[in-house]
């Protein structure tokens, strides 16, 4: 006798055994989110930040065992600079955190900066609202203002302060002092001063150049600037070539943030941190 076979029943089977195999991969894709979502960098140093206080506490001999919990740090400087560069640097503004190895060390105090107020990448440079180290310091393809390494940084300074002499800045002071005495106003021109026949410089700062760049060109311009009558000026000193490409990248606006009132947001609440004012 044949045994009959119902083809429905099959069709319905190969439907079961598909939603079943859909639901394991969904679940197992949800599970790589959720621990790729779990083991995030910043979580991390986060850790190690907890770590390091509750040690610090300890040696103290106080019974207290701190808990600090993950802290999403958000500083709102405008609508267009965010960062969350304190979400990995937690102590940049405890001072028992003075020896401790990047991303923990305390920032130097500089006076009415306020972190809450001007943020990271307003001096700093990098991608503020990355939560990632490779994308927080800007060293990614699609991303114009890579953290700047020492001694640029002083760079910034000469943003806001433009034309002012700061202790905290002697490259930038130096660098602005050759620009005046070596003859580079004979051929460039900034805010209307000076020659024209090298190209303008007022906003040069802006011209998404490296470090890098600005050092080569300053000790054989023919290398990045083919057919220029520029003169090198390989026989200075290393230290003058950083301060003149100090002085270079300083030529750009001020941060937008600096002209506006700026929010700080820690773990979900919101304060209003005063407003800025851009310093001419």
């Amino acid at each position: 006798m044949k045994s009959e076979t119902n083809p429905e029943a099959g069709s319905l089977g190969r439907w079961y055994l598909a939603f079943a195999v859909v639901g394991v991969v969904s679940a197992l894709l949800f599970a790589i989110s959720y621990w790729r979502d779990f083991d995030r960098e910043w979580r991390q140093y986060q850790d190690a930040y907890a770590s390091e206080l509750r040690a610090i506490v300890s040696g103290t001999g106080s019974r207290e065992v701190p808990n600090p919990g993950y802290v999403y740090n958000q500083v709102v400087v405008s609508p267009s600079r965010v960062d969350r560069c304190q979400m990995c640097h937690r102590a940049v503004d405890d001072p028992r955190f003075a020896k401790s190895p990047q991303p923990l060390t305390t920032h130097p105090k500089i006076p009415v900066h306020p972190f809450e107020k001007f943020g990271c990448t307003a001096c700093h440079m990098g991608q503020g609202r990355a939560t990632t180290v490779a994308d927080g310091h800007g060293k990614v393809a699609f991303w114009d203002e890579p953290l700047l390494p020492k001694p640029f940084t002083q760079a910034s300074c000469g943003a806001c302060h433009r034309g002012v002499k700061l202790k905290e800045a002697p490259l930038l002071a130096r660098g602005r002092q050759l620009y005046l005495t070596m003859g580079c106003l004979g051929c460039h021109r900034i805010h209307g001063v000076g020659g024209k026949l090298g190209p303008e410089l007022t906003w040069v700062g802006e011209r998404q150049k490296s470090p890098e760049w600005h050092l080569k060109h300053f000790r054989e311009p023919k290398t990045t600037s083919p057919g220029t009558t520029m003169p090198p000026y390989k026989h200075l000193p290393k230290k003058d070539l950083e301060a003149l490409t100090v002085y270079m990248l300083s030529l750009r606006h001020a941060p937008e943030g600096l002209i506006a009132a700026p929010t700080t947001i820690r773990a979900g609440t919101a304060a209003k941190a005063g407003a800025g004012k851009k310093t001419k």
